[in-house]
């Protein structure tokens, strides 16, 4: 079988050392592919997105060790199974968890690290595999889904049993400031429309002045997309300043 060439490395590998990209390139399994976590999926990633995800992992690691790590002795730290959440610094992360010895010696080898504003989606699934006996196996799990994210911008983890993964949703509904129950509905609704509502006056503003739009069009416009995207995600502000904070702290650093 023909040998073919690391796209990171360089290294030449065969057919068993190698994993083949979407774009057709190339990386080694043992030295490259082994830096990302388990669920990026290099199938279906361009070299790009590979190497975006290697430098999350790198950057990544270091940020949880620095900053999660402590945090978990002063429980400051939510954990739902492999994903963590330090709102007081404004991040969440997905980390690995192995041990140096048996069960003792726990460290933190991989870490992704995240905005906490930038979550989008957070819900329950019901994923089907097949075992190796060709029985299908049903699991529950959490898939998260984050904007303004290149690398691993989405993935699924099992936290636990169902009422892990509804603890999970209320959580991060609490944290939002998101009230998902009957009797919440209609301020929701509400806000959502008064939002959608200033959107259109923007708009209008715009038609009205010959289509051209003035500072004041715009600064109207952005507003009102603010007001929709806080109705319908919460108030993030201050989840937003944290992350700042911390990050701008972390690369200060070096």
């Amino acid at each position: 079988m023909a040998k073919q060439t690391c796209a990171i490395c360089g290294a030449e590998i065969n057919l068993i050392q190698q994993q083949k990209l979407a774009d057709g390139s190339y990386i080694c399994r043992k030295n490259c592919k082994s830096v990302g976590m388990k669920q990026f999926d290099y199938v279906h990633a361009d070299l790009p997105s590979v190497l975006a995800h290697h430098d999350q992992v790198n950057k990544g690691t270091k940020i949880f060790n620095q900053y999660f790590v402590p945090r978990m002795k002063t429980k400051q730290v939510e954990r739902f199974g492999d994903v963590y959440v330090a709102p007081d610094i404004g991040l969440m992360a997905l980390a690995k968890t192995d041990y140096k010895f048996f069960i003792f010696g726990k460290y933190y080898p991989k870490a992704v690290v995240y905005r906490i504003a930038d979550l989008k989606d957070y819900d329950e699934e019901m994923i089907e595999t097949k075992t190796s006996d060709g029985k299908i196996q049903k699991d529950n799990v959490m898939r998260f889904f984050f904007a303004n994210t290149a690398g691993l911008y989405t993935f699924t983890t099992k936290v636990g049993n169902t009422k892990s993964d509804e603890a999970c949703v209320k959580y991060f509904n609490k944290l939002f400031g998101i009230q998902k129950t009957i009797g919440n509905m209609g301020n929701t609704w509400k806000n959502q429309i008064n939002a959608i509502g200033a959107m259109g006056k923007a708009i209008g503003e715009a038609v009205k002045s010959g289509g051209e739009a003035t500072e004041n069009v715009v600064s109207a416009a952005g507003d009102a997309a603010d007001m929709l995207n806080v109705a319908i995600y919460g108030d993030r502000s201050a989840l937003i300043a944290a992350a700042d904070k911390t990050l701008a702290e972390f690369e200060a650093q070096g």
